[in-house]
């Protein structure tokens, strides 16, 4: 799932960002030692940590799972005295990029980072938010989202095996849609007693999305044609998308919640290359640890929050539990003929037309 401001960063159809850090020294067989373990700020809903550019003040970037290239905010950038360069047509003016010359989480420094630059007011991103840091930023590192502590922690640049917290599972790097650029998808969730892959995306702040062309064999159909609908703001710039309450499956024995959602016509879909979408309404109680050294993911939950995971979702007004951002089931978007041309047709551009693979 893409926010506004991600979906504008599928631009290269690759990485921007470089694989370089400063490093102490490498992690030992068998064994993982955090490099860096700061703490999890949450905006929104959306899961962030604090990052500084150079010398320059601490800021607020979001993890972003689903996405393969980093972005900054327009304002941030300039801020930090960075370089920003055009790129190529039929890309908007004020679309750039750049690379981040020294970038520290805790007590690591990445060096000559390269990202998308754009306007988070603009493409509707949260304001305390100035960044986000795609997967390919932890590229032959552990990356580890510990929603319960409110920790996230890095390890240096692992060269050796290092055994996942259980239960586990494989991850591939899967096109979204036979066009799109890479994204996580992981192995080990099921549904109605059937195997399902799925995407794992930290911006998403909903629960399990199942698309379209899984709906059959998922045995999902009637739960599809409810007329419940939930908006979600930050993702593909602003969606409606249908839900159901019901059992929305487990990973390995970790329940999914209760909530199941379906597509509605503005959201995007991976042409049936894989069957879901987890978000925060699953993770947003778990421990997370994506091992992007080996390609393994693992999702743990303690037992009491199993439990209230596995019961029915309470009904809320105007704050989804499994969404936790303010929501307006009747939304619909106001302005100008202009204003809609730059809301739809850029994304637009960008998604279909922009370099991608």
């Amino acid at each position: 799932m893409k926010t506004t401001a991600a979906a504008s960063a599928w631009i290269l159809g690759g990485a921007l960002f470089a694989a370089t850090a400063v490093e102490s020294r490498a992690q030992s067989p068998g064994t993982v030692e955090f490099a860096a373990d700061v703490p999890l700020v949450m905006v929104d809903g959306m899961p962030c940590i604090e990052i500084r550019m150079g010398e320059g003040k601490p800021l607020l970037f979001g993890i972003d799972t689903g996405d393969v290239n980093s972005v900054i905010d327009t304002a941030a950038a300039k801020d930090a005295g960075l370089v920003l360069e055009a790129l190529p047509p039929p890309m908007p003016t004020d679309v750039l990029k750049t690379k981040v010359g020294a970038l520290h989480v805790g007590a690591l420094e990445f060096r000559d980072r390269r990202a998308i630059v754009l306007d988070f007011a603009k493409n509707q991103m949260p304001p305390k938010m100035a960044g986000t840091l795609a997967y390919t930023f932890f590229k032959d590192r552990i990356l580890q989202i510990d929603f319960r502590a409110r920790r996230v922690r890095i390890s240096g640049l692992l060269t050796a095996h290092v055994a996942p917290p259980e239960p586990s599972d494989r991850f591939s790097l899967v096109t979204f849609g036979t066009s799109g650029p890479p994204v996580v998808v992981a192995s080990g969730f099921s549904l109605n007693g059937r195997p399902l892959t799925a995407q794992v995306d930290t911006l998403y702040t909903g629960s399990l999305l199942v698309y379209t062309a899984s709906v059959g064999k998922l045995g999902l159909g009637a739960l599809a044609r409810t007329d419940s609908k939930e908006f979600f703001p930050y993702t593909d710039g602003g969606v409606t998308m249908k839900v159901s309450s019901a059992d929305a499956g487990a990973f390995h024995g970790v329940t999914l919640g209760r909530r199941i959602y379906f597509p509605t016509e503005g959201v995007h879909e991976p042409d049936g290359l894989f069957d879901a979408t987890v978000g925060l309404g699953v993770l947003g109680d778990t421990v997370l640890t994506l091992n992007f050294h080996e390609n393994t993911v693992s999702l743990q939950r303690p037992a009491a929050r199993q439990a209230e995971a596995a019961a029915p979702a309470p009904a809320s007004a105007g704050v989804d539990p499994e969404c936790p951002v303010g929501f307006n089931p009747t939304f619909a978007r106001a302005g100008s003929a202009a204003d809609l041309i730059l809301q739809q047709l850029v994304p637009f551009l960008v998604r279909n037309f922009i370099g991608r693979p």
